[in-house]
């Protein structure tokens, strides 16, 4: 397997396609921080049913790339075109940006992680230089799902751009205590935040979504629970059946994301009074990540890791239970095409205290152990309890920016919007490296 820190990013020609990278170049070096660090203690309301142990401080550099393409315009003066021969001109393309937007997703708080993320810094360099941007919060509407939103105003044209983002989050180990949780009674109204993510069809990964998406989904939860009300049993008893449903119903098959290993790629883009060609990049690397949208992995059950997690979150919504994907880094994984792995949160409600929550559910590590609909009544580790999650570095809920911001390709997080005209081609990439600062009490101890 090609190391990641050896991957060329820009080293060969532009491209005909857009090739969406995500190159994951992990550090271990870093100062450790004290158990009393303000961090290190999860700010949200005591809970009973949900402990935290080993918090792990993340500093995450995101670095998103943008090139333009070499255009191969045929020669005129000469007979017939022939790629690479003295029948063609290059020229690099260039962009009339206006007004430039770009958004990437923050990660606020969940059940397994936390960080107040105030201290956000991003910068923007447009050609060759660094531009002057203006940076505020943004929120989806209806789960109110944060984004930073740059803005500058270049106006002017160019053939690249690098934009870098840091920001900060804690991730923590869970000990779920299913016993106590079995007990607590459905809702009679969830609050404002759960409430957002209630809508059946979670994610539009780029395409449109079917008029009928959410009758999809409906339709496939009442066969499951066999016409009856799914809330005549308990909440957790319903989660549990439900995501032993989807592992039956969906056949796993394939990577999770892709690399792109073709070779220089060229075909012929005509134009009024000319043709030209567009060349793709070549070598391995990455090239976004394999997900569709929730109704469509209900028609046809096969698909990635992702369209799993994507599907049982929808299934949850119909059902009435809050839910949401989170993407996620696995810094344990070993294969580059699966570091990037996607579990579930469902939101449980405490009247007595008031209290709404989140339970983390890996449920791609309950497939592959096996789990089903007929044990939702045991006990399942990596369900609420699990001890690798300070290691799963939570990126965004949606793999795909909201719909008014323009991504290419295979979809990777971000989005752009101009008020100009964006380029129709470019090279992208996206690094994303966390950095690893341990909040334990062994880093006290050596402190002199």
């Amino acid at each position: 397997m090609l190391s990641l820190r050896s991957l060329p990013i820009f080293t060969r020609s532009c491209a005909i396609m857009v090739a969406v990278f995500l190159l994951i170049a992990l550090s271990g070096s870093a100062i450790g921080q004290v158990a009393s660090h303000p961090e290190a203690k999860s700010p949200m309301p005591e809970n009973p049913y949900l402990k935290h142990t080993d918090p792990w401080r993340w500093d995450i550099r995101t670095q998103l790339f943008l090139r333009a393409g070499i255009q191969y315009r045929s020669n005129p003066r000469q007979s017939a075109p022939s790629n690479n021969s003295v029948t063609e001109r290059s020229e690099t393309v260039w962009w009339a940006m206006k007004d430039l937007e770009v958004i990437f997703p923050v990660i606020r708080e969940g059940g397994f992680y936390w960080s107040p993320n105030e201290e956000i810094t991003a910068t923007l360099r447009a050609g060759d230089f660094e531009r002057e941007t203006t940076q505020k919060r943004m929120y989806t509407k209806d789960t109110k799902s944060e984004y930073t939103l740059w803005r500058s105003e270049i106006n002017q044209r160019v053939h690249q751009m690098h934009i870098t983002h840091v920001s900060h989050v804690v991730t923590a180990d869970t000990i779920f205590d299913h016993k106590l949780a079995q007990h607590l009674p459905w809702p009679t109204d969830w609050n404002e935040e759960a409430n957002g993510f209630l809508t059946p069809v979670v994610d539009s990964v780029g395409s449109a979504i079917a008029t009928d998406a959410s009758d999809t989904i409906k339709i496939l939860l009442d066969f499951w629970v066999e016409g009856k009300d799914p809330h005549a049993i308990s909440e957790l008893d319903l989660v549990k059946f439900l995501t032993g449903k989807v592992i039956e119903h969906v056949q796993v098959r394939g990577p999770s994301s892709e690399f792109s290993t073709q070779a220089v790629n060229r075909a012929p883009v005509v134009s009024p009074g000319e043709t030209f060609a567009i060349e793709a990049l070549s070598g391995s690397a990455w090239g976004g990540f394999i997900v569709r949208s929730a109704e469509v992995v209900a028609r046809e059950p096969q698909g990635s890791k992702h369209d799993l997690a994507t599907l049982l979150t929808s299934v949850l919504r119909s059902a009435g239970v809050p839910a949401r994907t989170l993407v996620c880094i696995n810094r344990l994984e070993t294969e580059e095409l699966d570091k990037v792995v996607s579990i579930v949160e469902f939101a449980m409600y405490d009247p007595d205290r008031d209290l709404t929550f989140w339970v983390p559910v890996d449920i791609d590590r309950l497939r592959l152990t096996g789990k089903r609909a007929a044990q939702y009544k045991r006990w399942w580790n990596y369900f609420g309890t699990h001890d690798e999650l300070n290691e799963y570095i939570p990126i965004a809920y949606y793999f795909h920016a909201p719909a008014s911001y323009r991504a290419y390709g295979l979809p990777a997080f971000y989005g752009l919007r101009s008020s100009g005209t964006l380029p129709g081609y470019a090279i992208q990439s996206v690094l994303i490296d966390p950095m690893v600062s341990p909040i334990t009490a062994q880093s006290k101890e050596k402190k002199p």
